[in-house]
Parts: structure tokens; C-alpha cells; sequence
């Protein structure tokens, strides 16, 4: 019997899963007729996305508004569309790049498409960070460009773009202030993936907005965290860095020529509620956090891990009674809680405006449940807590630091994430004879091909980098452990494609 994917949606928005995930409406927040019945077309007295000069127009100013933003574009190509079309509108053919390691796939597809050189910025890893890595250091950002400008000043050559990512898919964020200063000095713009963090600013338990700390473009994934609908997302523009007339150019190209009109209604009406509803309902988020962090005290073998981002709740088990894969497989096939992600050491579960105390009180219930069960198993042992938060007293879950007034910038210290050689560049690489190896024996070979755990889709290794045993044996272990690695040809990973010699 075929499997529909519309019945199978039907069948699981029947049940009483509760969604931990994306997007932020959580399939209750704001209400649309049938969409069909607003599927339209550009037809008379409804404008146009690529050349908007009526009701389009005046919902994109709506949302500039909002975010305080000189100019914002609706992006109904999700944040992908306003990635590409940043570093396109910046940096020229050939040109060269300043980006953070841990950036989005479609960053490097656009490094890739735009045949660019990049230099990479390293994350440090917090100490209290994901495994997305930490926050950018203002401070390799400004040894980068003093070394960029005195060996390229004169050759034409200099960076053309600093790219960061902000908040990271879990939550941690750099100094987008401290950065963009940096930046400006040397004339180059700073462009912010805030994707994940479209509802900063709008509430004191957040950080603020990279649109008020000086970057000179802000992507942002409305779907992800406010109340629209997947693949809706918003790009601003600030400043004299980037021209208007280059980034339009680059929405053309990236965003489809049939734009929908069930998605920009879904931004605009995301806006309105935001305007109309966002204190009530940042309010109600803020008490049903505080209640669920406060509810977690009592925990002794499940932790969180504490980001600048209180509404991305981080569950971390004690790695001696729980795996983090088991706890996501229990919470969603006992529970029916779906996580948003799957990490190696934790399972995220993403929060937002849309959810209702009902949901943060089953989650509760359910830790509160597997905790018990796994203190009872580990009886007998000494300080089970003391061992696994490296403390008797306090509390695991602790309110994060962004919801008590504590420093919302995450640790800077810690170790760094080692590079791959970078032996060519992407597109250089992608364009090169290639040849197809097993997997188990590429090393010391290039890699023709990207491999990434998605979500949040931040590569181990980009194309024309050098790949070696140890990251062979990485993914390995973590294909055993149940992840699924994307960006190569074979999904299995059997064999990979490399760079002839």
C-alpha cells in the first residue's frame, strides 16, 4: 500500500505528539483558511515579490519596523535564499571571504557558486556551548584582517565579507557588536546568520538583535522561532557597505519566480502578531520557562546545558545510565515528545511563543519519570550527582544566565575545532577530475564531496580538504551511533568521491 505524504501528515497532526521543534507556530499559533484558497498567482492589486511597490512592500517595511532595520526583504526560499544572496551581493567572482568554520551549508555553496577563497574563523568551544561550536572571538576577527590588509592591501585582494553565525543552532552567540566594530574599521561588512534567533530583541530573557549591534546584513528564520510557516524568512540591511541595487540582483537569482503568496501572508501575519500579541505572549513564554527550569532542580541524572538562549532547552543524561540517543528515542516513542535535534552528548528541544504550559508540564513529568529510573538503577553508587554535575548541592537545570540578569556572553575560553587541510578550493575541487574510492580507504586524499550531520548542517569536511583516518573513524562512529551523514553521494558512505591525482 503507498504511503501519502499528505495522510501521513494528516495522521501525525491527529495524534498527540507535542512538537519540541520547529517551526514556531507549533501548529497552533496564528490560523489560516485553507490555504488553497489563497494560492494565487501575481494578479492585479497583489504587487510583486521582485519588484514590490504595494501591499508587499508595505509588509516589508512593516518588518523593518519591527527589527528597527533600514530595508528587509521577504525570503520565501527559507534562510538559504538570504545566505546566498548576501555573500553574492558582498564579494566578487573569485573574491575572498572571513567566515566562521561552523557556518550553514548553504554558506558554502555560496563560497562554491561564487568560486571564492575563504579563510576561516575558528570557534572557540564554550565551556557551557553545543557541539555547534562556541562563540567567534572579536579578537581572531581583528588578527585577520590586520594580516589581510597588510598582505593584501595593495593587490586588490583584501577580504570582502566577514560572515558569523549568531546564535549558533543551540543557542550560543558571539560579539556581534564587538565583530561589526572590527569590521568597520577595515571597511569590510559583517554579515550575521541570526537564523536561529529571529525573536532576539523582543524580549528582555534574549539577547538583543545583530540588526541593533551593527551588522550590515541579518538573515533570520521566522519559521524557526516565531509563529509562521516553514521555509518563511526575512534578510535586513543596514548601512553603507552594501549595495542595495547588488543584493536585489541576488534575491532575483535565489528566490523562486513564483513566489507564495500563502507564504509572505504567513510573514506578514507573523509580524502582526508579533505587534499585537508579542509582549503577552514573550511573557507567557518566560513564565512557562522559568517554571520548567525551576521544576528540574530535583534532577540527579539528566542536566542542561546553559546557552545565551533560554528557549533552546539542552537535555544533557549522565553519559553512565543514558546515551542522548536513548533519551530522545524515550521522550518521543514513550512520551510523544519530539525533540528538535539529536546531538552526540545532548537532545535539543526547541521552545517558542507557540507552546502552551501544557507542554512544558509534560515534559517535566516525562524527566522527572526517567530520572527516577535511572537513579533507582544506579543505587549504591556515591555522589551519583556529584560525579556527573561535579557538585553535591545546586541544581543541573538551573535557570539559564539569560533569565537571571547573569552575562549573556558564553564562555570564550576552552579548546578550538581542528581544521581539515585545505588543499584547494571548493569550487576548484568541485570542478577537478574526480574519481570514486572506498570510503575506508580515501585518507590522505581530497575530498570531492561535503560531509555534515544536518541538522544544523555544518560540514567535517568541504571539498578540496584533505581527509584523513581520524576522520574516518569519526564518522564511523558516529554512523554506529545512529546519525545520519548527508553531502555525499553514497548515503551509506561506502565510497566517497575525491580529487584525481
Amino acid at each position: 500500500m503507498p504511503h501519502y505524504l499528505y495522510d501521513e501528515l494528516a495522521g501525525y497532526c491527529r495524534s498527540d505528539a507535542y512538537p519540541f521543534h520547529m517551526p514556531g507556530h507549533k501548529r497552533r499559533l496564528g490560523s489560516f483558511q485553507d490555504p488553497f484558497s489563497f494560492d494565487i498567482t501575481e494578479i492585479d492589486g497583489f504587487d510583486n515579490l521582485h519588484h514590490a511597490e504595494g501591499l508587499i512592500l508595505e509588509a516589508e517595511q512593516r518588518a523593518a519596523r519591527l527589527y528597527g532595520a533600514e530595508e528587509t526583504h521577504f525570503l520565501v526560499n527559507g534562510s538559504t535564499a538570504g545566505i546566498l544572496s548576501a555573500i553574492g551581493a558582498v564579494a566578487k567572482r573569485g573574491g575572498r571571504i572571513l567566515m566562521a568554520r561552523n557556518s550553514h551549508k548553504a554558506a558554502y555553496h555560496a563560497v562554491e557558486a561564487d568560486s571564492l577563497h575563504v579563510s576561516y574563523l575558528v570557534p572557540a568551544e564554550g565551556k557551557q556551548g553545543g557541539e555547534n561550536g562556541g562563540p567567534i572571538r572579536p579578537e581572531d576577527v581583528e588578527k585577520a584582517l590586520v594580516e589581510d590588509e597588510l598582505l593584501h592591501a595593495g593587490d586588490g585582494t583584501r577580504f570582502q565579507a566577514v560572515y558569523i553565525t549568531s546564535p549558533t543552532y543551540d543557542g550560543v552567540t558571539s560579539d556581534v557588536r564587538g565583530i561589526a566594530d572590527i569590521a568597520h574599521r577595515f571597511d569590510v561588512p559583517l554579515i550575521v546568520d541570526e537564523a536561529h534567533g529571529a525573536h532576539f530583541g523582543m524580549y528582555e530573557i534574549f539577547p538583543d538583535s545583530s540588526v541593533h549591534l551593527g551588522a550590515d546584513l541579518v538573515i533570520h528564520s521566522v519559521h524557526k522561532t516565531l509563529p509562521s510557516m516553514t521555509q518563511t524568512a526575512l534578510i535586513h540591511v543596514q548601512g553603507d557597505l552594501v549595495s542595495r541595487r547588488r543584493l536585489k540582483e541576488m534575491l532575483d537569482i535565489f528566490q523562486t519566480s513564483s513566489p507564495s503568496y500563502v507564504l509572505m501572508a504567513s510573514i506578514d501575519n507573523c509580524i502582526r502578531i508579533v505587534e499585537e500579541q508579542g509582549t503577552e505572549l514573550f511573557e507567557k513564554l518566560a513564565r512557562n520557562l522559568g517554571w520548567f527550569y525551576g521544576s528540574l532542580r530535583d534532577l540527579r541524572r539528566i542536566g542542561c546545558i546553559r546557552t545565551d538562549d533560554p528557549s533552546k532547552i539542552l537535555l544533557r543524561p549522565d553519559p553512565s545510565a543514558m546515551t542522548a540517543g536513548e533519551l530522545y528515542r524515550r521522550l518521543r516513542e514513550k512520551y510523544h515528545l519530539q525533540p528538535e535535534m539529536l546531538s552526540r552528548t545532548y537532545v535539543l528541544m526547541l521552545s517558542s511563543v507557540g507552546d502552551d504550559e501544557e507542554g512544558f508540564r509534560r515534559l517535566s513529568r516525562a524527566l522527572h519519570e526517567i530520572d527516577e529510573e535511572l537513579t533507582e538503577a544506579e543505587e549504591g553508587r556515591a555522589h551519583p550527582q556529584e560525579a556527573f554535575f561535579g557538585k553535591k548541592d545546586g541544581a543541573p537545570c538551573d535557570m539559564p544566565a539569560a533569565m537571571t540578569g547573569a552575562d549573556k556572553t558564553a564562555p570564550s575560553g576552552g579548546q578550538r575545532m581542528p581544521l581539515p587541510e585545505a588543499v584547494m578550493p571548493i569550487g576548484e575541487a568541485r570542478d577537478a577530475s574526480q574519481v570514486k574510492l572506498p570510503f575506508e580507504q580515501s585518507a590522505g586524499r581530497v575530498s570531492g564531496e561535503y560531509l555534515y550531520l544536518y541538522p544544523p548542517g555544518i560540514p567535517l569536511i568541504t571539498p578540496g580538504e584533505r581527509i584523513t583516518a581520524r576522520l574516518i573513524g569519526q564518522v564511523r562512529k558516529l554512523m554506529a551511533d545512529g546519525y545520519a551523514l548527508e553531502g555525499a553521494e553514497d548515503h551509506q558512505l561506502k565510497s566517497i568521491w575525491c580529487v584525481s591525482d
